[in-house]
């Protein structure tokens, strides 16, 4: 059960922490493990003559962009509809377009044909033997979206019973970002985007994430827990302070290496609260027994120190990263992983330039936040804001864009005005002249905050779920398991997508 409720999640979305080692090795375990155990009753396609550069007309280079397509409940003699989800940051795969999904039960509802399409460099779908710096210019969301409407285009010309006008795009977390914006940009090639869980709001600093994170644990267990982390950061700050105080951490933490730089130690705090975003950020869903009260009840366990107890939670990770996909969780608690903190390491592992066909691709995903979309999640909030102090700041992540990307200053580097582009080309979370869009958030899920929480317009709705975390309307609802807002969220939808 927590096998299969761990693939939708990360099949799903983002990485669920800030881009360290640790969550790198983390969802790249996770990817490599579905590959091996998933059930592929659905066969992978390729559309082969994909364009490479939809914008110079002049370069005629193509390449293989992988999808899969799930007929069973279409009827095209009812002129029944397109369902397309749209990848994202990572490989897709036949659970896509299978009863993993919420879409997949729209697609019975309506007679609708089911298809996902990977996004351009991850996964299987690489138009380079490398990815190289130079080769992922070509990695974009302007991109992505030209490949969709290529694709439909497509499918159109070549698909016996798909017809213009037929359809709809799907998304959640970067993919409804694409979902929003393919509708926004090729009104003609879709009649309609379901958008959950979508940060259109490009954002550099997101300092706001840790904000909603502190304001879900207080709405969920009290101010208790909240506290408590809170007094542990101080502590954990005040120990950095000294080398006796450092060598007690990297022996409490299980750290791989020692604190003695600022950029080790941005990335010990990011791993550490890593541990609290990832959770609240996917709370409870399809059963995932590491919930938000599940850490809380260890961090207000009165047999420890507020510390102590911030010890236990990483100790709870670490040993999670030592099992076979969380298997053994609750079987024995193997202490033995190291947790890392090098930032040197982290560079390295983001500068290899071989693309994995599987799991998330953080070199090419990094690439993209530098260049497109920041989505920093940074301690720079005031520090009555959020419990995890303020060691983790802007300047770290734009570090490592420059290590990265231009080492030697080979490419002039400028997120905030990359963010800036990204917001005028697509409106931001105002997106004006957009039509037929619905866009859905979780209460909990602090990408809620840089998304569409409020109707735009008739015609573009905003549903935000009460007590629902990262992409949960993505989930099919399953009576006493999720709040019954879910329910409701998913019939609205379901009512849209056929007005439509």
């Amino acid at each position: 059960r927590v096998v299969a409720v761990l693939f939708v999640l990360f099949a799903l979305a983002y990485a669920i922490h800030p881009i360290t080692p640790v969550s790198m090795k983390r969802l790249q375990k996770m990817g490599s493990e579905q590959n091996v155990r998933e059930r592929t009753p659905i066969p992978e396609y390729f559309y082969s003559t994909q364009t490479l550069d939809h914008f110079n007309h002049q370069d005629q280079r193509v390449y293989n962009q992988r999808y899969f397509k799930n007929d069973s409940f279409w009827a095209p003699e009812q002129n029944g509809p397109v369902f397309l989800q749209i990848g994202g940051e990572g490989a897709i795969s036949s659970a896509y377009v299978i009863d993993d999904f919420e879409m997949v039960v729209y697609a019975q509802h309506h007679a609708a044909l089911v298809v996902a399409l990977e996004h351009r460099f991850y996964g299987k779908s690489q138009p380079f033997s490398d990815i190289s710096t130079p080769n992922l210019q070509y990695l974009s969301s302007q991109q992505a979206l030209a490949d969709v409407a290529q694709f439909i285009q497509w499918m159109i010309e070549t698909w016996e019973g798909v017809t213009e006008n037929t359809q709809f795009s799907f998304g959640c977390s970067y993919p409804g970002n694409l979902a929003a914006w393919f509708r926004l940009k090729y009104p003609q090639h879709t009649s309609g985007s379901v958008a959950g869980s979508s940060p259109v709001h490009a954002v550099l600093d997101f300092f706001q994430y840790l904000d909603v994170v502190d304001e879900s644990l207080s709405a969920l267990t009290g101010i208790e827990c909240d506290a408590r982390i809170s007094n542990a950061t101080q502590q954990i700050e005040n120990m950095l302070q000294t080398s006796s105080g450092q060598a007690q951490l990297q022996s409490d933490f299980k750290t791989c290496s020692a604190l003695d730089n600022s950029l080790d130690i941005s990335t010990f705090m990011s791993d550490l609260m890593g541990n609290w975003m990832g959770t609240v950020q996917y709370n409870d869903e399809q059963g995932n027994p590491i919930d938000i009260n599940y850490l809380c009840n260890i961090m207000n366990n009165s047999s420890y120190t507020a510390y102590e107890a911030y010890v236990q939670v990483n100790d709870l990770f670490l040993s999670l990263d030592n099992s076979s996909m969380f298997i053994d969780l609750f079987l024995s608690l193997d202490n033995s992983q190291c947790l890392s903190v090098s930032y040197d390491q982290m560079i390295q592992e983001l500068s290899i330039v071989q693309a994995l066909p599987f799991g998330v691709g953080f070199r090419q995903w990094t690439y993209q936040t530098c260049f497109e979309f920041g989505y920093y999640q940074t301690t720079d909030s005031s520090s009555s804001a959020q419990p995890f102090g303020n060691l983790v700041p802007i300047d770290y992540y734009l570090q490592m864009c420059n290590d990265t990307f231009s080492p030697n200053g080979e490419i002039a580097m400028n997120p905030e005005r990359n963010v800036n582009q990204t917001n005028a080309l697509y409106g931001g979370n105002k997106p004006h002249g957009a039509t037929k869009i619905v866009f859905v958030n979780g209460s909990i899920d602090p990408w809620h905050s840089i998304s569409v929480t409020s109707d735009i317009n008739d015609s573009v709705e905003a549903i935000l779920i009460q007590g629902t975390a990262h992409c949960a309307n993505t989930i099919p609802y399953v009576k006493g398991e999720y709040p019954p807002s879910l329910a409701v969220a998913q019939e609205q939808v379901n009512v849209i997508i056929g007005n439509w």
